[in-house]
């Protein structure tokens, strides 16, 4: 401590000291957890090299093909097809390959306002191709198997529609003595149960690999590429989370393991596409992009141990599938269910995530009770701001007494202004009189920043904004505020840059951050003090994009931030504040009026 020389120009101020630790934090943070951390858990090139398997003694499953672009319907009615028509999906799957390739979810819509249901899966030769595919494989280049070309046919008594908590099974002779038939059931939900089998009429015994892949041809239409959210392949394998991007596999990068266990799939913001093999189960992993026809596409896939059939014997394989809507409640039961390990890591929670996953659990009863997803996130802030209205008191009594004694220390620094140990000794001493700790201030706030992480992931990742409208004008809580202040609101018929696209809901949370800095005394510092004065209209520019709820939340949140303020200071005295006029220190000196000479 005898090192420590405080500046009483910077201790005055206390508060601005603690936005600037606050600011630098919040940019480590970022810097941190949105690029150092997920490339460090990404396996680098030089240590996946090591850790990718050889070529695999077993057989492997296909790249799946890419055909010429058409249109969905197309294809859907030139192939015979047996219709899925669950609870909460509908669809087909194509008798030709047996895939489940064309997917719709009946919750939720394709955009905003529309009837249409937003579709999933795509068959192959679509644009936007995303399907899954099963088979077999096998190293006797004599023995047929089926592939994506193969037409299969319905069992002997077989039903023929895919409803809730009911199978199809399809079959297919290779004309050599082996029948496989696969069976597909869908539970009320979006899992689907796929039990491969094979049936050896043979009279030698023969080795098969069961395999599964998930391709989705090009990137999803609605990928941002947002640094914040993995959106893509994903892996949880031998309790390492798995999450190469687009662009890494786009590079050339893989992920292959032998002899893993776990699952793997695609991930996107709100939905979920994964293959889930029993538990206790071994098999090879990969993850992967190729190129077919000028264009780009990612597969995940597993294939199992090597199986022997028996002369007269049959073998099966089962695997669950999982192709919906990313529900925490929903994947927890399954987890709890099947003993699945860890598919709750199929929600990006981030480093907070034991910050984060709690608060998703308190949003979603929050909607329950209110059934309105606004009213939820406005209660949810209203509680998190309660639970930390100690921390922020702390706080802002701290910031109070420094800015009280600010005359004092300046005081001191004159008379001892030739001596620092003397000023640092009556420094410490005017703490000690005045009962104030000059840090108190600080841990608190940086305290609440991974609270701040933690809601603003739980929001973000919530299904249940998308399409949801709020008060007023918002019509879709998961997409930006519609309005624009540059176009007096739909008065003026232009559109403005997107710089400047600028609605209703961030100049509301411009004025928040105005008021805000308006209750806090100036700077001392003029540049310091400019930069304040412009930073509620920087921050308003980089949120105006962001989805609506988010700035809702943040505005509610500002709002009972400057409530709290306004009523600390009115507490503690000896300043005068007002919501309307600001802090006393901020106005301006009213010049004495002259009288006009006559």
């Amino acid at each position: 401590m005898n090192n420590f020389s405080p500046d009483p120009h910077d201790k005055q101020d206390n508060s601005r000291l603690m936005l600037a630790i606050v600011i630098s934090l919040l940019i480590l943070l970022l810097f941190s957890n949105f690029f150092d951390n997920p490339q460090s858990k990404k396996i680098q090139p030089q240590q996946m090299q090591q850790q990718q398997m050889q070529t695999q003694k077993s057989a492997s499953a296909p790249i799946a093909e890419q055909q010429s672009v058409e249109n969905q319907k197309d294809v859907t009615t030139t192939t015979r097809r047996i219709p899925i028509l669950g609870k909460k999906v509908e669809g087909s799957l194509s008798l030709t390959g047996a895939r489940i390739d064309d997917l719709s979810l009946n919750e939720h819509t394709a955009t905003a306002g529309s009837k249409e249901n937003m579709v999933l899966l795509s068959p192959s030769g679509t644009k936007n191709a995303y399907y899954i595919e099963s088979g077999w494989a096998t190293n006797d280049n004599d023995v047929l198997v089926p592939d994506s070309k193969t037409v299969w046919r319905l069992a002997p008594g077989s039903a023929d529609v895919l409803k809730t908590d009911g199978n199809v099974t399809l079959q297919w002779d290779n004309g050599q003595g082996l029948l496989f038939e696969r069976k597909i059931g869908l539970d009320e939900n979006y899992l689907f149960t796929i039990t491969q089998k094979i049936i050896n009429n043979t009279n030698a015994e023969k080795k098969f690999n069961a395999w599964h892949l998930i391709s989705r041809h090009s990137l999803p239409v609605d990928f941002k590429g947002f640094f914040i959210l993995h959106e893509g392949p994903l892996g949880y394998l031998d309790d390492k989370l798995m999450e190469p991007s687009y662009k890494d596999l786009d590079k050339g990068e893989k992920i292959e393991r032998e002899n893993t266990q776990g699952w793997l799939g695609i991930t996107d913001k709100y939905w979920f596409v994964g293959i889930f093999p029993n538990p206790q189960e071994k098999f090879n992993a990969r993850i992967v992009g190729s190129t077919v026809n000028n264009k780009r596409a990612y597969q995940t896939d597993v294939v199992a141990e090597t199986r022997t059939v028996a002369p007269g014997q049959s073998i099966e394989d089962k695997k669950f599938i999982f192709a919906g809507v990313k529900n925490l409640t929903l994947m927890t039961k399954y987890q709890k269910k099947y003993g699945l390990e860890h598919i709750d890591l199929t929600f990006d929670f981030g480093w907070w995530y034991f910050i984060t996953k709690p608060f998703f659990y308190l949003l979603h009863l929050l909607m329950l009770i209110t059934g309105n997803v606004g009213l939820a996130i406005l209660s949810m802030t209203v509680i998190i701001r309660g639970a930390v209205f100690p921390l922020a008191n702390k706080s802002f009594i701290s910031m109070a007494g420094m800015k009280r004694i600010a005359p004092m220390l300046k005081e001191l620094q004159k008379k001892h202004s030739g001596d620092k140990e003397k000023l640092q000794a009556e420094i410490f001493d005017l703490y000690k009189r005045e009962k104030i700790n000059p840090f108190n201030g600080c841990w608190p706030i940086m305290i609440q920043i991974p609270i701040f992480f933690a809601l603003y992931k739980c929001i973000m990742l919530s299904v249940e904004l998308r399409h949801e409208p709020f008060l007023g004008w918002i019509n879709d809580l998961s997409a930006p505020d519609p309005t624009n202040i540059f176009t007096l609101f739909g008065l003026l018929d232009w559109n403005p840059p997107s710089l400047l696209s600028i609605g209703a809901w961030p100049v509301l949370f411009c004025l928040t951050m105005i008021i805000q800095k308006r209750l806090t005394p100036p700077m001392p510092d003029k540049t310091q003090e400019q930069l304040q004065t412009w930073f509620p209209f920087i921050i308003t520019i980089m949120l105006a994009n962001f989805a609506a709820g988010l700035v809702i939340y943040w505005t509610w949140s500002n709002t009972l931030g400057v409530l709290q303020q306004y009523y600390i200071l009115r507490k503690l005295g000896g300043q005068e504040v007002s919501l309307i006029h600001g802090h006393s220190e901020r106005r301006r000196k009213k010049k004495p009026k002259t009288k006009r000479k006559k």
